[in-house]
């Protein structure tokens, strides 16, 4: 069985064979073209979009014997499975134009929000264990 949606890929892994295919699938979107789009050429202006990737993955598998079963002799099992993550979002316009190459930084408003929130959110927690440590209540 394998599922793939929005860069998860699950499946079960029944060997090893099995668990490099999976490997094999989640490092294909490390290619170039992944992280470098085609080059897009208006007029005398040529513009490169590079990405940043991120993948995870995990992969287990394992087998086992038990005592003999009264005629049908030892009772054996085993399974596993494996599954990962692909992530990617652009991150940079590369521009060439006459007058140079220049890189323009792609911001994401929403994780610069919430790095925000996060460090207001530490500070603020910092800041109460300080009053109770200091005895201000």
């Amino acid at each position: 069985m394998s599922d793939t949606q929005d860069g998860l890929i699950a499946m079960v892994v029944k060997n090893s064979e099995q668990a490099a295919d999976l490997i094999g699938r989640l490092f294909s979107v490390a290619e170039p073209g992944a992280v470098f789009s085609a080059p897009l050429t208006t007029g005398e202006r040529t513009i490169i979009v590079a990405s940043e990737l991120v993948i995870t993955m995990g992969v287990g598998f394992g087998s086992g014997s038990g005592p003999a079963d009264n005629n049908t002799g030892p009772s054996t099992g085993g399974g596993g499975g494996g599954g990962g993550y692909s992530f990617g979002r652009p991150v940079a316009a590369i521009i060439i134009e006459p007058q140079g190459v220049r890189v323009e930084p792609i911001v994401d408003p929403t994780k610069i929000a919430i790095a925000m929130f996060t460090a207001l959110g530490a500070m603020f927690f910092a800041w109460g264990s300080m009053r109770k440590l200091a005895g201000g209540r």
